[in-house]
């Protein structure tokens, strides 16, 4: 298969499962259900019985015409012609759609089986259809051909009262633009294109499950409209986004030596190893969601430094009563004791909720956002941190 065959081939698999999310958030019936590739390319129903089959026909280019000779009418009716054979109840319960970016001229067979056409004609398409399959010298059709006409002349002429085309649809770009459009009152403009970002994410992991599964896998609209609902009161005022996922097993070599001065404070009070595992987990996915606010202007200015400027001074108010509960022990004071007072100043400032902003209630950011503050001896739990790690600032 050549490279541009191939690259067209992998814009159809994305292109139908990109419209297949734009036509379940565009589906009247919220209670509908949607699969990929059970009964065909996209289909609506639930269980055994598909209410709508469709196939759907991308063309990179702005060529594609479904003339008489189409392969793509032409596999299609193939497709549907072998189903009904095998469920012949399909003619009665079932709508079958053609949804292509190709056009269809006058005077064809698609023409006359256009969705909103007014010369809309079943009969007239299948005369043409018929005329084709016993006089094309197409020899890559002729088991298209031999299908078409394999079954009475009743039921090709039930499929067809059933089949609908919908030409010239929205390209694998422009249907992007149409499912933005779809979810444009879930969140203000400045925030659409981030959210059906993370929407197209959340369906086309949705859709790998559904391709894996020995099991047919269906996806609601209401699955769909809860998951838009979600995201977007992520992109409220008094809130952010949490986009980073949870990382498991990070190791201290992952982190960069100017990383690592957090850690060195964490030793100073003797945590264990769990918990130093932890506050690396910690730093790290903080220090990212952090990045990512930033990079997608998502925050307010100066908001980081005011949100670490009221983590201070929380932390100051423990740290001073700390150094005044060790001031009482004068000249008693012994290494053990001040570790064991760090320890329980470290545990005192990871339980306070300390948010960024009102309802972006994860944890990890705000204790994160204290070993950044550690890292940079802003802040530290050993009485004596900053003079102990002073050196390691400098290098």
């Amino acid at each position: 298969m050549g490279s541009h065959q191939a690259s067209e081939q992998m814009i159809g698999y994305l292109y139908q499962a990109r419209y297949a999310l734009y036509l379940l958030l565009n589906n009247d019936d919220e209670q509908s259900e949607i699969s990929i590739e059970k009964f065909d390319d996209v289909s609506f129903g639930n269980d055994d019985t598909p209410e709508i089959m469709i196939q759907l026909k991308h063309h990179v280019k702005a060529y594609g015409d479904l003339n008489n000779a189409s392969t793509d009418i032409w596999r299609t009716l193939k497709v549907w012609i072998d189903a009904i054979k095998k469920q012949p109840d399909l003619l009665s319960k079932t709508k079958f759609m053609i949804i292509t970016t190709a056009s269809a001229p006058g005077d064809t067979a698609a023409y006359y089986l256009k969705t909103e056409s007014e010369k809309r004609n079943s009969i007239l398409a299948y005369n043409i259809l018929k005329k084709v399959a016993e006089e094309s010298q197409n020899k890559s059709h002729q088991s298209y051909y031999k299908a078409f006409t394999s079954i009475p002349e009743t039921q090709i002429q039930q499929l067809l009262d059933c089949i609908y085309i919908l030409d010239k649809s929205s390209n694998i770009v422009d249907v992007e633009s149409d499912i933005k459009k779809a979810i444009r009152y879930c969140s203000l403009p400045q925030y659409i294109d981030k959210i059906c970002e993370r929407l197209e994410g959340w369906w086309y992991k949705k859709t790998i499950e559904a391709l894996c599964s020995e099991t047919p896998i269906f996806i609601s609209q209401s699955q769909v409209r809860s998951h838009i609902v979600s995201v977007g009161l992520e992109y409220a005022p008094d809130n952010l986004p949490i986009d980073v996922d949870e990382y498991e097993n990070l190791k201290l070599e992952e982190l960069s030596p100017n990383d690592q001065i957090f850690y060195e404070q964490l030793k100073l009070i003797c945590l264990g190893s769990n918990r130093l595992r932890m506050a690396i987990r910690d730093y790290y996915r903080a220090f990212q969601q952090r990045a990512n606010w930033v990079r997608e202007e998502l925050l307010y200015t100066n908001e980081l430094d005011k949100y670490e400027k009221r983590l201070i001074d929380e932390w100051e108010h423990s740290f001073y009563a700390m150094q005044d509960d060790l001031l009482d022990y004068g000249n008693q004071v012994t290494e053990d004791i001040k570790v064991s007072n760090a320890k329980k100043l470290y545990r005192e400032i990871e339980e306070k909720d300390i948010r960024v902003r009102d309802r972006c209630s994860d944890a990890f950011v705000m204790r994160g956002s204290y070993h950044i503050l550690a890292n940079q001896l802003r802040v530290g739990w050993h009485i004596d941190f900053y003079e102990r790690l002073e050196q390691l600032l400098k290098n």
